[in-house]
């Protein structure tokens, strides 16, 4: 039986990676505090971040309980695979719906998030601008969306017939889809997706996470 939490505690800042999880904490309707650490003035790096997260990033979630010692987790994907099974929702048990949740987060995780953030680093933030990196990176992120919509021509959501956290996942990172030089038209299937889970009321809470924090 898990030990019961008295205290939630999310950092970060307006970015992707932290609204995956301030998007499942608001489906889980859970109590949490916010610490904003703004990544652009590099508060990520500030002594009391990096003794949460040594990598100095966030998200970072704090979890203080009744019983022992406080949870400290980091990475996004390790947050949402706790919150969802502590909870139970959103990840399923077993069988091979398990198993799809967990491949189609890995993509959002490994192949979505840091194509895109190329992407973005060689269209907009590099200060030198080689065509052939940013020609290379937009290919990347054209074939991960053609492969997204494909798996969401298929099923109203990445694992299937159910809302999870894959798709909490890769959502941000969509909205992002500026950041690549991408129209959402262009890939119909993503876009009536992301019509649907912007739609939801827990979603568009935690896309405010921090509150009047801005990714310049």
């Amino acid at each position: 039986m898990g030990r019961t939490v008295t205290r939630r505690r999310l950092y970060g800042w307006a970015t992707p990676n932290t609204h995956r999880v301030s998007i499942l904490l608001e489906e889980l309707g859970l109590d949490y505090g916010v610490t904003g650490v703004n990544i652009r003035r590099r508060e990520q790096f500030a002594p009391e971040i990096l003794a949460l997260n040594p990598f100095g990033k966030v998200p970072i979630l704090l979890e203080e309980h009744a019983e022992g010692p406080p949870l400290v987790l980091f990475e996004s994907g390790a947050i949402l695979i706790h919150l969802a099974e502590a909870h139970g929702r959103f990840l399923p048990v077993d069988g091979p719906e398990r198993t799809a949740t967990l491949a189609w987060l890995m993509v959002a995780l490994t192949g979505l998030g840091p194509v895109t953030g190329q992407a973005h680093h060689w269209t907009e933030l590099a200060p030198e601008k080689p065509e052939a990196a940013r020609a290379h990176a937009l290919a990347q992120v054209d074939r991960v969306y053609r492969l997204l919509d494909g798996r969401l021509g298929e099923a109203p959501y990445l694992a299937g017939a159910a809302y999870s956290i894959a798709d909490m996942a890769a959502l941000p990172w969509i909205g992002r889809h500026g950041w690549a030089e991408r129209r959402l038209e262009d890939t119909p299937s993503i876009a009536a997706w992301y019509e649907r889970l912007m739609a939801r009321p827990a979603v568009a809470r935690g896309l405010a996470v921090p509150k009047g924090a801005v990714l310049a």
